[in-house]
């Protein structure tokens, strides 16, 4: 049985909470995977990271803020992120939005400045659009503010212009639609 899966085990084996210091325990020895070198340990880091998320959201979050999150914008705008490495991306995201209604505000932004500082051959601005998307459908009360400080914020275009590609943008007069990637 790998580290990761044994971790996930442990972690889900917590049905009413988490003890206090797991998320800090957990998170630093899965750090090291949290990294475009190999998608399918990444993939996995981050499904233990929506768990703890999911199962004890007021612990894990300082954590995951302090130690985590700056290594999440790199990982979003990698070209090497995609399929299951970029759905847990996603479904992590939504997890981490859900904990703190406050973080959606600075997630996007620092997600756009991430893909604008990366060299164009490091950069994926579809999936930086993705990661958006995901941001605001997983928390449709601050939509508004959220595109507001994207839209501030936005100097790739074509982050814009994928939003509006794969119909992911938030727009409360019209039907939602099912985007590709979550069908």
């Amino acid at each position: 049985m790998s580290v990761l899966s044994l971790i996930t085990y442990i972690a889900s084996s917590y049905a009413s909470g988490i003890p206090q210091d797991l998320p800090a325990t957990v998170i630093f020895h899965i750090k090291p995977y949290l990294s475009t070198a190999d998608t399918q340990p990444l993939s996995q880091a981050l499904s233990i990271l929506s768990l703890l998320l999911d199962l004890s959201p007021n612990t894990t979050f300082p954590v995951i803020e302090r130690e985590v999150l700056s290594d999440i914008y790199t990982i979003a705008h990698s070209p090497v992120v995609s399929s299951v490495a970029l759905d847990s991306l996603l479904r992590f995201l939504s997890s981490l939005v859900h904990a703190d209604n406050q973080i959606a505000t600075h997630v996007v932004p620092n997600l756009v400045f991430a893909v604008e500082k990366a060299p164009k051959a490091e950069a994926s601005p579809g999936n930086v659009a993705k990661c958006v998307a995901q941001v605001v459908r997983s928390q449709p009360d601050v939509a508004a503010g959220t595109i507001a400080e994207y839209a501030k914020n936005l100097k790739v275009r074509s982050i814009l212009l994928n939003i509006a590609i794969d119909g992911t943008g938030y727009d409360r007069t019209r039907p939602r639609r099912c985007p590709p990637w979550s069908c």
